[in-house]
């Protein structure tokens, strides 16, 4: 996935060391992430000298190839409220990929929710509208 600046920064605002015998273990913005290669998405602990792992790591956008902008924009869709099909019709994108980045997002529930309040500018009662949306699909 090919990352736009902003979108490699705000994601590695959000990486931590996962070493657990670094100083800065499970820190976020500790100073410590820095990059090693912005073109592959690469990042690394600078307090520990990691090996170099993608920004993407932890997050629902983990080996996704899909840039994020269509993951992201595809989601609000259906947070406003269109359905599946005819959301998937607009993005150019397959239901099998939707409902895939649904439930990632579903496993990652906390940060996605913080993510969307944060980044989106979306209200709670967007957000409820998007959990709701995804009990549904889970249902069928």
């Amino acid at each position: 996935m090919k990352l736009s600046t902003s979108d490699f920064e705000l994601l590695k605002s959000h990486q931590f060391c996962d070493n657990s015998d670094c100083s800065c273990y499970q820190k976020t913005n500790a100073g410590n992430i820095k990059i090693y290669s912005r073109k592959q998405g690469q990042v690394y602990c600078n307090a520990c000298k990691s090996k170099p792992f993608v920004v993407t790591k932890g997050t629902i956008f983990y080996w996704l190839k899909t840039p994020l902008e269509v993951v992201i924009s595809t989601l609000m869709l259906l947070v406003g409220g269109m359905g599946l099909n005819a959301t998937c019709e607009k993005e150019g994108v397959t239901a099998d990929s939707v409902l895939s980045w649904i439930k990632k997002a579903g496993n990652h529930s906390e940060e996605f929710t913080n993510f969307m309040v944060q980044n989106m500018d979306l209200d709670q009662v967007q957000i409820d509208e998007f959990w709701s949306f995804i009990q549904k699909k889970n249902k069928t």
